[in-house]
Protein backbone atom coordinates (compact mmCIF):
# COMPACT_ATOMS: atom_id res chain seq x y z
CA UNK A 1 0.00 0.00 0.00
CA UNK A 2 2.66 2.28 0.84
CA UNK A 3 4.37 1.62 -2.49
CA UNK A 4 1.18 2.44 -3.95
CA UNK A 5 0.75 5.48 -2.54
CA UNK A 6 4.39 7.15 -2.83
CA UNK A 7 4.56 5.98 -7.05
CA UNK A 8 0.84 7.51 -7.10
CA UNK A 9 2.30 10.69 -5.35
CA UNK A 10 5.25 10.88 -7.57
CA UNK A 11 2.83 10.15 -11.03
CA UNK A 12 0.35 13.19 -9.49
CA UNK A 13 3.27 15.58 -8.64
CA UNK A 14 5.15 14.76 -12.16
CA UNK A 15 2.00 15.41 -14.15
CA UNK A 16 1.59 19.19 -12.07
CA UNK A 17 4.98 20.00 -12.64
CA UNK A 18 4.13 19.91 -16.49
CA UNK A 19 1.46 21.86 -16.00
CA UNK A 20 -1.81 19.48 -15.71
CA UNK A 21 -4.51 20.19 -13.32
CA UNK A 22 -5.20 17.60 -10.61
CA UNK A 23 -7.57 15.31 -12.27
CA UNK A 24 -5.61 15.39 -15.47
CA UNK A 25 -2.61 14.42 -14.07
CA UNK A 26 -4.20 11.51 -12.13
CA UNK A 27 -5.37 10.06 -15.04
CA UNK A 28 -2.15 8.53 -15.62
CA UNK A 29 -2.52 6.50 -12.14
CA UNK A 30 -3.17 3.19 -12.88
CA UNK A 31 -5.20 1.25 -10.05
CA UNK A 32 -7.33 -1.37 -11.06
CA UNK A 33 -9.74 -1.39 -7.84
CA UNK A 34 -11.94 1.99 -8.16
CA UNK A 35 -12.37 2.35 -4.57
CA UNK A 36 -8.89 2.30 -3.53
CA UNK A 37 -7.98 4.65 -6.71
CA UNK A 38 -10.17 7.15 -5.46
CA UNK A 39 -8.92 6.48 -1.61
CA UNK A 40 -5.08 7.13 -2.48
CA UNK A 41 -6.00 10.02 -4.84
CA UNK A 42 -7.92 11.45 -1.83
CA UNK A 43 -4.72 10.81 0.64
CA UNK A 44 -2.56 12.04 -1.92
CA UNK A 45 -4.62 15.69 -2.40
CA UNK A 46 -4.65 16.06 1.54
CA UNK A 47 -0.76 15.43 1.27
CA UNK A 48 -1.30 18.22 -1.55
CA UNK A 49 -2.96 20.49 0.55
CA UNK A 50 -0.62 19.78 3.53
CA UNK A 51 2.71 20.97 1.19
CA UNK A 52 0.89 23.95 -0.33
CA UNK A 53 -1.75 25.51 2.13
CA UNK A 54 -0.58 24.53 5.16
CA UNK A 55 3.60 24.45 4.93
CA UNK A 56 3.82 27.52 1.96
CA UNK A 57 1.18 29.29 2.72
CA UNK A 58 -0.62 28.64 -0.48
CA UNK A 59 -4.08 29.79 -0.07
CA UNK A 60 -7.18 27.83 -1.06
CA UNK A 61 -8.60 29.74 -3.78
CA UNK A 62 -5.23 29.83 -5.51
CA UNK A 63 -4.21 26.24 -4.72
CA UNK A 64 -8.12 25.23 -6.45
CA UNK A 65 -6.95 27.05 -9.73
CA UNK A 66 -3.94 25.05 -10.08
CA UNK A 67 -5.32 21.83 -9.38
CA UNK A 68 -8.90 22.84 -11.38
CA UNK A 69 -10.58 21.41 -7.81
CA UNK A 70 -13.10 23.71 -6.35
CA UNK A 71 -12.38 26.18 -3.09
CA UNK A 72 -15.57 23.35 -1.50
CA UNK A 73 -13.81 20.40 -2.22
CA UNK A 74 -10.18 21.74 -0.97
CA UNK A 75 -11.96 22.74 2.21
CA UNK A 76 -13.77 19.49 2.92
CA UNK A 77 -10.30 17.39 2.18
CA UNK A 78 -8.66 20.25 4.62
CA UNK A 79 -11.48 19.33 7.55
CA UNK A 80 -10.95 15.57 7.14
CA UNK A 81 -7.55 16.47 7.69
CA UNK A 82 -8.31 17.87 11.01
CA UNK A 83 -10.75 15.54 11.73
CA UNK A 84 -8.28 12.50 11.52
CA UNK A 85 -5.75 14.54 13.42
CA UNK A 86 -8.26 14.59 16.20
CA UNK A 87 -8.96 10.86 16.20
CA UNK A 88 -5.28 10.10 16.13
CA UNK A 89 -4.61 12.28 18.86
CA UNK A 90 -7.81 11.18 21.13
CA UNK A 91 -6.70 7.26 20.08
CA UNK A 92 -3.27 7.70 21.11
CA UNK A 93 -4.23 9.49 24.65
CA UNK A 94 -6.64 6.91 25.61
CA UNK A 95 -3.60 3.88 24.37
CA UNK A 96 -1.63 5.81 26.35
CA UNK A 97 -3.35 6.46 29.56
CA UNK A 98 -4.13 3.05 29.55
CA UNK A 99 -0.27 2.22 29.64
CA UNK A 100 -0.11 4.67 32.62
CA UNK A 101 1.73 7.43 30.35
CA UNK A 102 0.42 10.51 29.33
CA UNK A 103 2.70 11.03 26.58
Amino acid sequence: TDKIFMQTLATVKAGLAKGLDFNKAAAAVEIRDESFRESVLDDVLKVLIAEEHFAKKVPLDELSLKLALSVELLEKARTEMFEDVEKTSVDAYYRNSEHGTEH
